[in-house]
């Protein structure tokens, strides 16, 4: 098995930097827009006055209190947001979608050891062939590419968090096997303290990790330094409670913004019902989604038959469940708050739906293994079993052609290829050699279309006082900037 997924694992690195190509060329087009340059204005300032990282920090406590008071309690995120990367230069952007990817590659390959390897006892190349296959469905259709890979705003706010929820579950199965001070203390405890000021999708999905595998450890060791994880957990609800007690959360949300037993017992029974659709949606928005999952249940059934050690669920059913709720309960925050939600939401429910879906499959792997299920098929019979997968598994790709033009990769290709990338990048070329006229205070900027593909691009419009213009004019420090339709602006203004 290990000699077949050497190979296997070496196709699938080949497969999947072939997917990446597209994606990671439009590191070289993508750009800062909209929230990025509201979030940036005093960091950039500090930055471009002084180059003292002890000055931007300041302007990072700064953008915090101010946007805590005005707009919502997410401190850590604001935090953040504040350090996007065109603050420091106007071409590092460019890092944005590499810096996703390699946390989101480098967080799940992380996770996926700890349980496969240290706990499943499977071997190396078992772990790489399955957390690729795995990393390729995600990568490939997560519903808003924008807020996961390109935009450094819902990355920061989505993708950055849920990274550290990936590590951080590591972290706590590592701790509650070997009791180390040093992963308690150099990383549990400051990455969960953190994640209380991240969006709550991320803050529940560690906390619920953190009571799941504490409760795991005392009941199967009763070790009492499980009860240290409390430290950890109460710093999260400490960092959570300066969040929701936020001035600024009421006036995103309205002023009935606040905390309703009602409301919470009615989220809870909502959010199975909405995980449940979701699924559906999946499966028929994206069907390979679940074709790629059946495939990955193939290669774990395979993992286990062949592993010489390893442990065993004791309770697989009640494990199942349990894994669906922890699914179920990144519904709950956006339904809570019942306000319209950002591309983030959706990625990170797509997310959590995968890695419990891939750990339900797992758990059905190992029970059927070990109660010898395939083994008592025939060895023709299992073999044309195989193949028959495998064989549905390619026809399915040809049948719902549907679903990989709507990949992350294909998007991508597809926008270059019509040219749409490379004029954006000219256009914001020209935009920001606008902008960074020191002759110039109030600015006329040729108008941008939105629509940009993946990339997030919230243009500068007509009205000097929308919200786009206001904090883009803030960021490059000139009084105003409108915009005009693209062919009166070169008859005013030439090239």
């Amino acid at each position: 098995m290990e000699k077949k997924c050497k190979y296997l694992t070496w196709a699938s690195i080949l497969l999947s930097v072939v997917l990446l190509l597209p994606i990671l060329y439009l590191t070289f087009v993508n750009r800062a827009s909209g929230d990025d340059y509201g979030y940036g204005v005093y960091t950039r300032a500090a930055w471009l006055s002084t180059h003292s990282l002890i000055e931007v920090g300041k302007a990072v406590w700064r953008t915090v209190k101010q946007f805590y008071v005005g707009w919502q309690g997410t401190w850590f995120s604001i935090a953040l947001f504040s350090l996007q990367p065109e603050v420091f230069h106007d071409g590092a952007y460019v890092i944005v979608a590499v810096l996703m990817l390699a946390l989101w590659i480098g967080s799940t390959f992380y996770l996926f050891r700890q349980v496969l390897c240290r706990y499943m006892g499977f071997g190396k190349w078992s772990y790489r062939f399955i957390t690729i296959c795995f990393l390729m469905i995600g990568i490939e259709f997560i519903p808003r590419p924008k807020s996961a890979i390109f935009w450094f705003n819902g990355c920061a706010h989505y993708m950055i968090p849920f990274a550290m929820c990936q590590v951080t579950a590591a972290w706590l199965m590592r701790y509650c096997t070997t009791y180390k001070k040093k992963i308690l203390g150099g990383g549990i405890i400051p990455f969960m303290a953190l994640l209380g000021g991240a969006n709550y999708q991320a803050a529940l999905l560690v906390l619920i990790s953190a009571v799941y595998i504490g409760a795991a450890a005392w009941l199967l060791q009763k070790d009492r330094r499980v009860f240290l994880l409390g430290i950890p957990i109460g710093l999260e609800l400490i960092g959570l409670a300066v969040s929701f007690a936020a001035p600024g959360n009421k006036v995103r949300a309205g002023e009935d913004f606040g905390f309703s037993a009602l409301a919470a017992l009615q989220t809870i029974g909502r959010s199975f019902v909405c995980g449940l659709q979701d699924i559906g949606g999946y499966a028929k928005d994206r069907p390979l989604i679940l074709v790629g999952l059946l495939f990955l249940f193939g290669v774990l059934v395979a993992a286990c038959r062949t592993r010489e050690k390893g442990a065993s669920f004791r309770h697989p059913v009640l494990l199942a469940l349990m894994l669906f709720c922890l699914y179920s309960a990144m519904q709950a925050p956006a339904i809570y708050a019942g306000v319209d939600v950002s591309g983030g939401v959706p990625n990170t429910n797509y997310q959590v739906f995968l890695l419990t879906a891939a750990g339900i499959l797992l758990i059905l792997a190992q029970v059927t293994t070990a109660h010898g299920l395939w083994d008592r098929i025939p060895a023709g019979l299992l073999r044309g079993i195989v193949i028959a997968g495998i064989v549905f598994c390619a026809l399915s790709v040809l049948v719902w052609r549907s679903s990989i033009k709507r990949s992350t990769s294909y998007v991508c290709l597809e926008y270059i290829t019509s040219g749409q990338a490379a004029d954006y990048r000219e256009q914001m070329k020209l935009q920001t050699r606008l902008m960074e006229d020191a002759d110039t205070t109030d600015v006329v900027v040729p108008g941008i279309n939105d629509i940009q593909g993946p990339l997030m691009h919230m243009p500068v419009t007509e009205d000097k006082e929308a919200w786009t213009n206001t904090v883009t004019a803030q960021f490059y420090g000139k009084n105003s900037v409108v915009s005009m339709e693209r062919p009166k602006w070169l008859e005013l203004y030439g090239e």
